[in-house]
């Protein structure tokens, strides 16, 4: 699994320590539920959190911000009024500046517990970024959050929050990693000695899971922190090199959903994620798999997919 970098690096380090991932648009029925910061009855937060209208990448007139702590959590939280129970696509929206915080907590309340999914606020500003897929219940109740207890720093943004939902006819792929972390050419690149893709990408980087399936956590020399995510097509879908675990094993995921934070554990030379398919045991080259979801198109099957000619 290691992967020489000095070649990709100096090219691949500008792109953002990034946790967006563009989902394939949901359908047109979906319900979807938008909060800004402004929204009457719908934001709060402690007098530690600013307003402002700094940035034009804002949503609506204003946004809040507050200074990092690493004591005490203090979070502003945004009430949605979820319509049923079930999956959502969780979304934020900020403005983006170099001096706003690198590693933002957004919390999400979902049905098995809170999840935090750190955010880097100095990239991805004025559109909506995507958190993951979650199971949220029904009501109307404080479902996300800025948390300000991160060891990042520069100010912590929190502006807007969309919910869609994901059940029946949502997302069915994903990316594994944000679309925005490395361009297409790097999805197609032969792994260095067996079927599988070594895909470069800074420390923290969010891992998705690319279809709904059960997951099993990997901690061993060769794979470091991982994932085996069983599919519901049968095939497993191996992460390898996470620097932490966003899930537990014997959870139940869906695609979109973040499974973990890409890192440098285990048999690896630089920070990165190893990716592979293997379908009753045999190892599967998974570029022509990870190009159909870049291009936003259904993947091949797994088990059509190649045993050899993407290693070198």
């Amino acid at each position: 699994m290691k992967i020489g970098y000095a070649r990709r690096w100096a090219v691949l380090i500008a792109a953002a320590l990034a946790t967006t991932i563009l989902l394939p648009t949901a359908p047109a029925a979906a319900a979807t539920v938008t909060v800004d910061n402004a929204t009457a009855g719908r934001f709060t937060g402690s007098a530690n959190w600013g307003t402002s209208s700094y940035s034009s990448q804002k949503q609506g007139a204003d946004y809040r911000f507050a200074n990092p702590d690493t004591t005490a959590s203090d979070p502003a939280w945004f009430k949605v009024d979820v319509p049923s129970a079930g999956s959502y696509l969780v979304e934020v929206w900020y403005p983006a500046d170099p001096g706003y915080n690198n590693s933002t907590p957004f919390m999400v309340v979902t049905t098995s517990g809170t999840q935090s999914i750190p955010v880097n606020q100095r990239t991805n500003g004025g559109q909506w970024v995507a958190l993951g897929t979650f199971s949220l219940a029904a009501g109307d109740y404080n479902a996300v959050g800025v948390s300000r207890w991160t060891s990042g720093t520069g100010y912590v943004i929190a502006d807007a929050v969309r919910i869609t939902t994901a059940t029946g006819g949502g997302t069915t792929f994903s990316m594994p990693l944000p679309r925005t972390a490395l361009p297409r050419s790097e999805y197609d690149d032969p792994h260095h000695d067996y079927a599988a893709i070594d895909l470069p990408v800074p420390t923290g980087t969010a891992a998705y899971a690319v279809r709904a399936g059960t997951v099993a956590r990997v901690n061993d020399s060769s794979c470091g922190q991982g994932i085996n995510l069983t599919g519901t097509d049968g095939a497993v879908y191996t992460y390898c090199h996470f620097s932490a675990w966003s899930v537990a094993s014997g959870a139940t995921v869906t695609a979109g959903q973040r499974i973990g934070s890409t890192g440098n554990t285990g048999n690896s030379t630089g920070p990165h994620l190893h990716f592979g398919i293997r379908t009753s045991g045999t190892l599967r080259c998974p570029q022509n798999f990870l190009l159909a979801l870049y291009d936003g198109v259904t993947p091949p099957a797994a088990t059509s997919l190649p045993t050899s000619g993407c290693s070198y």
